[in-house]
């Protein structure tokens, strides 16, 4: 059995925000939520299962009531703790708290570049006070603090203000993109292929001549990129890998081979099922771990069809409902941009 390295861990779905782009419509708690024991146990059963890291997540992390004894157990089984909050609710006792801990990551999102902006993707007016978190974490010396921006049409006009903000600031910038999913998120705030290509040519520019600014794509910038500019980042992208080496737990005990992943591709419930028995049983997992054979059109065409396996996952079932072939692939996109110059010559 191979280990589980990453684990991802929605210790609960309430959140004190209700933001357009959030899939897992966060606001109230799922109803038969794991109590703070039940994590403890489960943290003990990922060490043992290899895992290497572990995220701990919301809805609003902070909103759990045992989020810090789960925190610290983490940190006891020797694993490395990732922490991701809306950092609306950290007080100066909570800060203190984060600074204790010490996780391997700190994220905190902020979708924006000013308030306007932030507004229209949280609801609220928290800017200022995320700027000043994230400024906090830095001056207090955390080595590893993201600045987690999520991309759609409604804030991808700001990309180019958000590069000027972080650079040189000691944060990493964290960029993905929003799927579509959930009761807020309307499907025509999703950005375009040709949007989304045009995000890969600004992320891959800054990293190639922007030494100042770290940032940190995620596994939705990719893949196999035929052209030597756009090849320097993810030129060998491993694959998805959802229910190989990822899993992801939620609040109610289901139990996904990644939380990006919608209620369809639930493997099983830990009220249930020991994760232990659901993480042997390749038969729950294996469109995941044979996804080689579950891939069409250009995906299952592509030279790194074994490798790259269409991509991430989520992205493609969010953006065009197809589990084994990925639009936005910037190498079919540039393959399609080849053929139309073609057709003009």
């Amino acid at each position: 059995m191979t280990p589980i390295k990453y684990a991802v861990c929605e210790l609960t779905n309430r959140c004190n925000l209700r933001c357009v782009h959030c899939s897992s419509n966060s606001g109230p708690p799922r109803a038969g939520e794991l109590a703070c024991d039940d994590w403890v146990r489960l943290v003990g059963e990922l060490a043992s299962l290899g895992c290497e890291e572990l995220t701990l997540i919301g809805g609003e992390v902070l909103l759990f009531p045992g989020w810090e004894t789960v925190a610290r157990a983490v940190k006891d089984h020797g694993l490395r703790l990732v922490l991701i909050t809306n950092g609306l609710l950290v007080t100066p006792a909570i800060f203190d708290t984060l600074v204790a801990l010490d996780p391997w990551i700190v994220g905190v999102s902020l979708d924006g570049a000013t308030p306007e902006t932030v507004r229209a993707m949280r609801r609220v007016d928290g800017h200022d006070r995320v700027m000043r978190l994230l400024r906090d974490l830095v001056a207090a010396g955390h080595p590893r603090v993201n600045a987690i921006t999520t991309f759609c049409r409604l804030n991808f006009h700001e990309f180019d203000a958000l590069a000027d903000r972080f650079r040189g600031s000691g944060l990493t910038w964290q960029v993905q993109i929003a799927n579509p999913g959930g009761d807020r998120f309307t499907g025509d705030w999703s950005l375009s292929v040709d949007e989304f290509a045009t995000f890969c040519e600004k992320v891959t520019w800054h990293l190639e001549n922007d030494p100042d600014l770290w940032l940190c794509p995620m596994d939705d910038f990719g893949y196999h990129p035929l052209s030597g500019h756009l090849g320097t980042f993810h030129a060998r992208f491993p694959g998805c890998m959802a229910g190989i080496a990822v899993i992801g737990l939620r609040s109610d005990g289901a139990v996904l081979p990644c939380l990006s992943l919608g209620d369809e591709f639930i493997v099983g419930n830990l009220r249930e099922t020991p994760l232990s028995t659901l993480w042997a049983d390749d038969a729950r997992f294996e469109r995941f771990r044979n996804k080689r054979r579950h891939l069409t059109g250009a995906c299952d065409a592509c030279a790194f069809a074994d490798s790259c396996r269409g991509g991430c996952t989520a992205m493609a079932a969010a953006n065009t409902g197809a589990f084994g072939e990925n639009a936005y692939c910037l190498r079919v996109i540039e393959q399609r941009r080849l053929l139309g110059d073609l057709m003009e010559i």
